[in-house]
């Protein structure tokens, strides 16, 4: 299981290298389709200290997101 998450987690940061350094468009978006894809099944195997870990830091990012003001009428 660990060797998938390397495996996934090495697609996906050549995937996000390729998106990065492309300036043609449908590579772009096959490249960060195949990057959004490897970082979901990396989220899936992580080892679970490693998902505690990146709910934290998402949490602990987040924490002074707000939506945009509604404009009343």
């Amino acid at each position: 299981m660990i060797g998938m998450f390397w495996i996934a987690l090495v697609t996906s940061l050549t995937a996000w290298f390729c998106y990065m350094n492309t300036s043609e468009e449908i590579p772009r978006i096959l490249a960060m389709a195949v990057g959004t894809l490897g970082v979901g099944c990396d989220l899936v195997i992580a080892p679970w200290p490693l998902q505690l870990g990146l709910v934290l830091l998402i949490l602990y990012w987040t924490r002074h997101v707000s939506p945009p003001p509604t404009k009343a009428s």
